[in-house]
């Protein structure tokens, strides 16, 4: 599977950090993202940058996969 190209609004996870960020700004050659943390965030004004896009996680990604993961343990909870 190829890898998802970032675009400024993702919302993101990026190893080996453990709070959530949007990408704010996205850089190509080299490939890497500007982030700013979440809203609930200590320091909403910190802004990381030049993290590469192969350290990305993507939120919608984890919520789609467990809507699937309930979905098929609801079906499996009916037989």
């Amino acid at each position: 599977m190829p890898r998802r190209t970032p675009k400024e609004g993702d919302r993101v996870l990026s190893s080996p950090r453990t709070a959530g960020f949007v990408v704010v700004e996205v850089h190509h050659n080299p490939d890497v993202v500007d982030l700013s943390p979440l809203k609930g965030s200590v320091k909403l004004d910190l802004i990381e940058k030049g993290i590469p896009w192969t350290t990305l996680t993507y939120l919608d990604e984890l919520d789609e996969s467990q809507n699937a993961a309930g979905i098929v343990r609801e079906a499996t909870e009916d037989h």
